[in-house]
């Protein structure tokens, strides 16, 4: 998914973010860290026990208050059917119900929430089917049970061209009738009866498709509702109507309206009970009475107010000052998630300078991915990308672990212009630097540490030749107008992230660099990477089965992507957040360390 920090990706979707104090390049054994910390063997600082979410705790939480949330960034899709963007997802999490769904201190395997227990698959792998529970209700104004067709109105309006899901060609595409699929019913999805769900398959990729019903796209949404909503241009659900099913929705009128009440674009959104909610049937214990959302400020003045605040949290990835400020004199009050995703510079594969690969090549070398982690804040961060399958992830150390692919443009993590200079000549510029005509888009981010990733990325590109034309904006702008757009012909976006959708090596490239995956809008494909042998490899490891033989297969297509340099990775990403002492923040480790709001409660 798109990280915060790109949306993410990341991405955070997602996408991604954290910060230290000390940096060093991936090919180091040690270096100085945060209060003399030793560091890990991969470059980046240990994480201390208190700080890291494995050992939070679930249960004691107290029940009552209001929590105060503090974000730079907007959201980007409050509609389950479109949402894959990490701040997105901390709203979904709350206010939806999806047929499978993480604990925050398991990021790697699902427990049913609106399902009544496993997936059952057969037909040799070809069918699988789901029994939901009989007795979740749907949020005011529709205040019904909701029922297996409202699950497969979900995943039908995925196809619906006013939806746009970003991931539903991924997983989802080997689904009977798939290919002729436009948002209506299609064979592939069936409802027996009013509590089961079956999905029929071309192909026996049942375990993927599985791990894709612990997604936004498997919650429920009444189709008597929704339709004539989704007839809009963009779909009207989830940006100005919308239902729940969680312990949480957004405030809203008798008739489901939001905008304008529970959210106000840019300024502000507003959690509060769901009073449909059964506490019976849900996992989450939900201890807080509201949750206040205030979008816009500044992260180091939020950061400010919420170390030294009552009932808040900063749920951006906080700037350099306050990670050094927390880690010193706030130390209970910072959580550290590991493993929180992967950073790179997104580049046009398609059309422009960047469709040559030797340029591509060239300008990776040239790339200072240290200053790039330094951005962040240093190695408390994490250490220096060398390829794009992240740490925790299965295929990581297959793919070259740390060090990564053993090329001379993944060799120096401080930048090489004699290695650019070569790329630059076998592509056609015997200057080594460039002398065409093209003006390089580059659209980065707003914020601490984001704008800095893109005047680095600008810098580089003008050290190269390159005459650029650099615009910065709204995360949430630069992924809906421009890096997920494929019309809007960007060049290069420098600060873009990929947090995995569930526990598989496929969900971090298969979304991010598969051509058949380039959708008009809500794209994750940011460079169009369209490369033949690379789709076919991926079609082909799609239909792996087992944990190592899928982490084999994913992490040769890992050195295929480094190969052909389709994006230029710099930071494999820890998490650190924020929060005033009397908040008992719990985060959600599979979605990037933010904090859950169903789990997180007032001391």
């Amino acid at each position: 998914m798109n990280a915060t920090s790109t949306r993410g990706l990341m991405a955070a979707a997602a996408t991604l973010l954290a910060v230290g104090l000390a940096a060093c390049g991936s090919s180091s054994n040690s270096s100085s860290g945060p209060s003399g910390s030793s560091s890990s063997a991969s470059g980046g600082v240990a994480i201390p026990a208190s700080m890291n979410p494995i050992y939070q705790s679930l249960t004691t939480g107290k029940k009552g208050g209001t929590l105060t949330v503090l974000n730079n960034q907007d959201f980007e899709h409050l509609d389950p059917g479109e949402s894959y963007f990490v701040n997105d997802y901390e709203i979904d999490s709350v206010t939806q119900r999806t047929l499978y769904a993480y604990v925050p201190n398991n990021p790697s395997t699902p427990v049913p929430d609106l399902a009544t227990g496993p997936a059952i698959v057969s037909n040799n792998g070809l069918t699988v089917t789901v029994h939901i529970k009989p007795n979740v209700d749907f949020s005011p104004p529709v205040n019904r049970a909701v029922t297996s067709a409202d699950v497969e109105y979900a995943i039908d309006r995925a196809a619906n061209p006013n939806v746009a899901n970003p991931y539903w060609p991924s997983y989802f595409s080997d689904l009977e009738g798939f290919a002729k699929a436009d948002g209506g019913p299609f064979p592939g999805v069936t409802t027996p009866n009013s509590t089961t769900i079956e999905f029929h398959l071309t192909k026996p990729t049942a375990a993927i498709l599985i791990g894709a019903l612990a997604l936004p796209i498997s919650a429920p949404v009444p189709p008597e509702f929704a339709k004539p909503l989704d007839a809009m241009h963009p779909t009207t659900y989830g940006s100005v109507y919308l239902v729940a099913t969680g312990p949480y929705m957004l405030k809203s009128n008798a008739q489901g309206k939001f905008l304008g009440l529970g959210y106000q674009p840019g300024k502000s959104a507003t959690l509060v009970r769901n009073p449909n909610w059964n506490p019976k049937t849900d996992f989450r214990p939900a201890y807080l009475n509201q949750i206040n959302i205030d979008i816009g400020g500044d992260p180091t003045v939020i950061g400010h107010q919420v170390l030294a605040g009552s009932h808040m949290v900063e749920n951006d990835p906080p700037p350099n000052s306050i990670i050094e400020l927390a880690y010193k004199s706030y130390p209970d009050q910072m959580a550290i998630t590991p493993g929180a995703g992967v950073l790179y510079v997104a580049l046009n594969n398609k059309q422009g300078p960047f469709a040559n690969v030797n340029l591509r090549k060239a300008l990776w070398a040239a790339m200072d991915r240290v200053a790039l982690q330094k951005a962040t804040g240093g190695a408390l961060t994490g250490p220096v990308a060398t390829h794009f399958i992240y740490p925790g992830t299965s295929g990581f150390d297959q793919a070259g672990g740390y060090a990564g692919p053993q090329v001379d443009y993944n060799e120096y993590p401080e930048g090489n212009m004699s290695v650019a200079d070569k790329y630059m000549k076998l592509a056609g510029y015997p200057s080594g630097k460039y002398t065409g005509s093209h003006v390089v888009t580059v659209v980065g981010s707003s914020g601490d540490p984001n704008q800095e990733y893109a005047e680095i990325v600008n810098q580089t590109l003008l050290n190269l030749g390159f005459k650029t034309n650099l615009s910065i904006v709204d995360q949430s702008v630069m992924y809906a107008k421009y890096c997920g757009v494929p019309a809007a012909e960007i060049d290069v976006c420098p600060d873009v992230g990929w947090i995995r959708d569930f526990s598989d090596p496929q969900t971090v490239l298969d979304p991010t660099f598969n051509g058949k995956n380039i959708v008009p809008t809500n794209n994750s494909n940011f460079g169009q990477v369209n490369d033949p042998a690379i789709n076919a490899a991926m079609d082909q490891a799609e239909l792996v089965v087992g944990t190592t033989a899928r982490a084999d297969a994913w992490a040769k297509i890992d050195d295929m992507l480094v190969d052909q340099a389709v994006a230029v990775p710099f930071q494999f990403e820890s998490q650190p957040l924020v929060r005033s002492a009397d908040v008992a923040g719990v985060s959600q480790q599979w979605n990037e360390g933010t904090w859950d709001y169903a789990f997180t409660s007032l001391k």
